[in-house]
């Protein structure tokens, strides 16, 4: 009779293939709700440009619709790369965050929802750096 041997444990400090950390999970489903928040508020942006096209800033609202779609779908790709365990998105999600949490940085006194912003996007940065280690390129 041939016996089995157990699986090999991986090394120690490394992580075994397919471990995703509770926190690598809600920071890939932050930025998947806020990416698809984005292309919702864009496509939202460009069903009113037709409505303000005889003012002032009407031209202004198709090129803020375009830019949110285009940044909301970055946003959620990282967001399924994170969730993937893709250094491609962990890279992204941090370049994504940390501008996210710069312009609500500069909007506090005028959003009411710019710190919790700043909030959710330094949680997505602080995660994605510390746990390096769970992502393959």
């Amino acid at each position: 009779m041939s016996e089995q041997l157990p699986p090999v444990p991986p090394p120690p400090g490394r992580p075994s293939p397919g471990d995703r950390p509770g926190l690598v999970t809600g920071a890939g489903v932050l930025l998947i709700v806020g990416g698809v928040i984005g292309i919702l508020l864009g496509i939202l942006l460009l069903g009113g440009a037709g409505a303000a096209a005889g003012r002032g800033a009407g031209g202004l609202f198709p090129v803020v619709g375009l830019v949110s779609i285009v940044v909301g779908a970055i946003q959620t790709y990282a967001g399924l790369q994170v969730l993937s365990l893709r250094e491609v998105g962990r890279t992204l999600g941090i370049a994504i965050a940390a501008v996210g949490a710069v312009f609500a940085l500069l909007s506090v006194g005028r959003a009411p929802g710019a710190i919790l912003t700043i909030l959710i996007d330094l949680f997505i940065v602080y995660t994605l750096t510390q746990n390096k280690q769970y992502f393959t390129s």
